[in-house]
């Protein structure tokens, strides 16, 4: 099969696309002929050496395909032609948080895309326990944006308690990460003020449901739109370093602050009397369970969820992709096999 190999750490240039054996499915495993997969900051981390893999690997933990064939042991719920999402978490299944449904709190999680091979690829062998049926409202693109964004994000909103009427703050607003949190904070009735250094996707990120679009790093509008309030409620964060001095000065006693990223450094420096002081919550989210995907999916049968999908690439165009997520976008990047 063709596959995106990296052979060593390195920039978008260490893709290189090749050929390797087809994957043989083990035992309660099924093959899958991806039909899109999509790019997250951690296949960037993976590629630049910043989380080391044995080489060569296959990066993607976003992976939307159909059933090729069938390993043995296998239960039969998943026919072969079969439409699956595959939940990117790779979990021990037997320590309390898993068999309390709790997965992302595994003590062993591992992620599809680093621990094993992904899917930037044309088959993937994946354990038939991580494969959701997919529903015929969603393309396998659309499907493809919620593993890692979208199940975050509801994990995120979740862990920090947020409610309606809140205000929060949503920090890498344009992002995977930062689209999905405005499109699930809208349907819990936040007002969700979105921070972004990008002025070209204001107009996108209010119809998403922003009531305001600020300016990192002084959280003005941008166009006119109603002024941050003094304090807000909660802030979500997938930047890290520059914005998490900032998130913190803003929230409310009691505030919550929740991070699942850091795309802009992963130290940084805070007033540790601002804590406790405010009686302030930092809250650490990792990916989410998979009763989060269940639910998006759910949604998704009933025509509730469009994710926010920014480009398209062929697999052999996967070093452009990495390059150009650095550059002005709205949502997620997709490769097709």
């Amino acid at each position: 099969m063709r596959a995106v190999l990296l052979n060593a750490p390195g920039g978008p240039e260490a893709l290189t696309v090749g050929e390797v054996p087809d994957p043989v499915p083990g035992p309660g495993e099924l093959r899958l002929r991806v039909r899109s997969t999509s790019v997250n900051r951690l296949d960037v981390w993976i590629r630049n050496g910043t989380y080391p893999v044995p080489y060569p690997h296959i990066l993607g933990a976003d992976v939307a395909g159909e059933v090729e064939s069938l390993g043995p042991d296998t239960t039969g719920r998943f026919p072969v032609g079969t439409r699956v999402l595959v939940y990117p978490g790779l979990s021990c299944g037997e320590c309390p948080a898993c068999r309390m449904g709790r997965e992302s709190f595994c003590e062993k999680l591992g992620l599809l895309g680093r621990q094993r091979w992904g899917g930037y690829a044309e088959l993937l062998a994946v354990p038939e326990e991580l494969c959701l049926p997919l529903p015929k409202e969603l393309s396998f693109d659309e499907a493809a944006a919620l593993p890692v964004a979208y199940t975050t994000a509801e994990h995120m909103l979740s862990r920090a308690g947020v409610r309606g009427g809140e205000a929060i703050l949503v920090f890498g607003a344009t992002g995977g990460v930062g689209t999905a949190l405005i499109d699930r904070a809208r349907r819990r009735g936040t007002r969700t003020f979105a921070v972004t250094s990008q002025s070209s996707t204001v107009s996108p990120l209010r119809r998403l449901g922003a009531e305001s679009v600020l300016r990192f790093p002084d959280l003005t509008p941008w166009d006119g739109g109603p002024p941050l309030p003094p304090l807000v409620d909660a802030a979500l964060d997938s930047v890290g370093r520059s914005a998490f001095p900032l998130a913190l000065s803003r929230l409310r006693k009691g505030g919550r602050y929740a991070i699942c990223g850091a795309s802009s450094g992963a130290e940084a420096g805070v007033d540790l009397r601002l804590v406790y002081s405010r009686q302030l919550e930092v809250i650490g989210c990792f990916l989410g369970d998979r009763s989060d995907l269940r639910t998006l999916l759910e949604e998704a049968r009933h025509g509730e969820l469009h994710p926010v999908l920014h480009a398209r690439y062929a697999l052999a165009e996967a070093a452009r992709a990495h390059r150009e997520l650095d550059a002005p976008h709205l949502g997620k990047f997709l490769l097709h096999p």
